[in-house]
C-alpha cells in the first residue's frame, strides 16, 4: 500500500500552538527499575522523550528508540549496564520520528514491532523528519546518521510476547494521541508504557478528537489494571492519570456537543470551550500558554471532527 495516510503538517495547527520540544542535545536517561527486570528510562530534559526495557531469561525487550543516532545508542548503553542478554526486541510505542529514528542503531537481529497503523506511517519518514525539525530548532545536523528502519512484526489488538519468565503485552485500544498508539504492559510489574497518550494534565488529541480518545481511554480501563504508568514525555505517575483524562475528554465533548447544537461557529467555540477549573494550572504555571493552546487544540479537532470537518 503506497498511499499516504493523514500526517501532521505545521500548516494545519493554530497560530498559538507552541512547538514540541525535542531536542535531545544534553539529555541523560537515568534507570528507574520499576520491578525484577522491568526499568523505566527517564529523561533528564524537559519533554524530551522516555524509554524503557524489560529483561527475561532469553533477552531483552526495549520500548522505543528515541530520536536520533546518540539516543538509540545511549538507550542500548543503559541497558548494557543492567545486562549482557540479547536486544530480541524493540517496541515503538507510535510512528513520530522521537520514538523511531533510533532504530536504525538496533542490531540487525532486534526484531521491530509496531502497531499496524504506526507501521502505515513510519514509511513516510523524509515527510516525519522535515516535520520534527521546527521541534529541533531546524537543526538537521542533530539528525545525522539517522536512516529509515521499518517493522519486522506488525499486530493489530494485542501481542503476547514471553521473554523467558517474563511476559509482556502489547495493547492498541484505539487512536488517541496518534492513530496507532501501542501500550507495552509488564503484568509482573503493573508497569505500563502509555508513549503519548497521558502526557500532560489532560492528554491532546494530537490525531484524534475526544470523543475518540474518550472510547480508547475507556477500553485501556477496562482491560489492565497498571499501578505505574511510563509515559513518553512526563514524570511516572500512577494510573489515576487514566480516570482524570477520561472526565477531561468527557466533559470536552459534552461541551463541543453543545456548542455544534447551538449553531456555534469554530472561533465561537473556541472562546466558548475554556480550560476547565479542575484541569487549569496554578496561575503561576510556567508554561501556561502552551496548557491553553493545547486544549484549544483539543476544541478544535473535536470540533471540526464532530462537523465533519477534519482537515478543513
Amino acid at each position: 500500500m503506497n498511499t499516504k495516510p493523514a500526517m501532521l503538517d505545521w500548516a494545519d495547527f493554530p497560530d498559538d500552538f507552541a512547538k514540541f520540544e525535542l531536542d535531545p542535545t544534553g539529555c541523560e536517561l537515568s534507570i528507574e527499575e520499576l520491578g525484577p527486570g522491568v526499568y523505566a528510562l527517564m529523561s533528564s530534559l524537559y519533554n524530551v522523550d522516555n524509554a524503557g526495557f524489560i529483561v527475561g531469561d532469553k533477552g531483552v525487550l526495549v520500548i522505543d528508540a528515541h530520536i536520533n543516532v546518540a539516543m538509540g545508542e545511549q538507550i542500548q548503553a543503559r541497558v548494557r549496564e543492567v545486562t549482557d542478554k540479547p536486544l530480541l526486541y524493540l517496541v515503538n510505542a507510535n510512528y513520530h520520528g522521537d520514538h523511531t529514528f533510533g532504530n536504525c542503531t538496533f542490531p540487525d537481529e532486534t526484531l521491530i514491532i509496531q502497531q499496524r497503523e504506526t507501521a502505515l506511517r513510519t514509511r513516510w519518514f523524509e515527510e516525519e523528519k522535515a516535520f520534527l525539525l521546527p521541534a529541533m530548532g531546524d537543526d538537521p545536523a542533530i539528525l545525522d546518521g539517522v536512516s529509515y528502519r521499518g517493522p519486522d512484526i506488525v499486530f493489530d489488538d494485542r501481542l503476547t510476547l514471553d521473554l523467558g519468565g517474563q511476559l509482556v503485552e502489547l495493547y492498541w485500544f484505539g487512536a488517541a494521541n496518534t492513530p496507532g498508539d501501542t501500550i507495552t504492559y509488564a503484568p509482573a510489574a503493573r508497569a505500563a508504557w502509555t508513549g503519548n497518550m497521558t502526557v500532560g494534565a489532560f492528554g491532546l488529541a494530537l490525531e484524534s478528537d475526544a470523543p475518540t480518545y474518550l472510547a480508547t481511554l475507556q477500553k485501556f480501563a477496562r482491560t489492565i489494571e497498571p499501578e505505574t504508568l511510563v509515559s513518553g514525555h512526563a514524570p511516572l505517575c500512577d494510573a489515576t492519570i487514566i480516570d482524570r483524562y477520561i472526565l477531561y475528554f468527557s466533559e470536552l465533548t459534552e461541551a463541543v456537543t453543545a456548542a455544534l447544537g447551538d449553531g456555534l461557529s469554530l472561533e465561537e467555540a473556541e472562546d466558548r470551550v475554556a480550560l476547565f477549573d479542575a484541569f487549569a494550572p496554578p496561575p503561576d504555571h510556567p508554561r501556561l500558554d502552551i496548557v491553553a493552546g493545547r486544549h484549544r487544540y483539543n476544541v478544535r479537532r473535536t470540533y471540526l471532527s464532530l462537523a465533519g470537518k477534519v482537515g478543513a
